[in-house]
């Protein structure tokens, strides 16, 4: 039987599935979240509805699967000046580890960067904590392409890792 598939915006009300996805992202690899799993459980629930109440033109989105909240993927814009709203970050892209390999990670990316384009979005950044093969393919595959290294940008259990900078051209105007 074919699952039933939804994508749509994320809304405060969606805070406690979101956040248990986090966790379940972040304890089955902390690294692609940039948290350890004790950090993720630090997070209050209030901030995670704040952070899907974010002030329109910034959104996540999520895939649900059988009703249930399996990937998602958001846009921010850093700042309300005129002079840096040409560009997005794409952030809090995450994959429930029992559906990974099924496309929802792309199908929540593509929606983030639909909702973008219909912002006038001319640049999509993004951070990619290494090693993450699956999400550097998936954002290649994109279009996206590598633009610097970080090195050391987070630490989880002593051990650094790498942030890959990566970015997308969505007009050319």
């Amino acid at each position: 039987m074919k699952p039933e598939l939804n994508t749509r915006q994320l809304m405060p009300s969606d805070a406690d599935e979101f956040s248990a996805l986090r966790r379940r992202v972040t304890e089955h690899n902390p690294v692609p979240m940039g948290l350890s799993l004790a950090e993720e459980l630090t997070r209050p629930l209030q901030g995670f509805r704040d952070q899907l109440a974010a002030p329109a033109p910034s959104a996540a989105f999520g895939v649900f699967v059988d009703g249930l909240l399996r990937a998602c993927s958001a846009v921010a814009w850093t700042s309300r000046f005129p002079s840096s709203m040409h560009k997005v970050t794409l952030w809090g892209t995450f994959v429930d580890p029992s559906h990974r390999g099924q496309g929802f990670g792309r199908m929540a990316v593509e929606a983030a960067l639909e909702h973008a384009r219909s912002q006038d979005v001319h640049r999509v950044n993004l951070t990619v904590f290494l090693p993450n093969t699956a999400a550097i393919g998936l954002y290649q595959s994109l279009g996206f392409e590598p633009y610097g290294l970080e090195p050391e940008a987070i630490r989880l259990d002593g051990t650094f890792y790498d942030g890959q900078h990566m970015s997308l051209l969505l007009r050319s105007n």
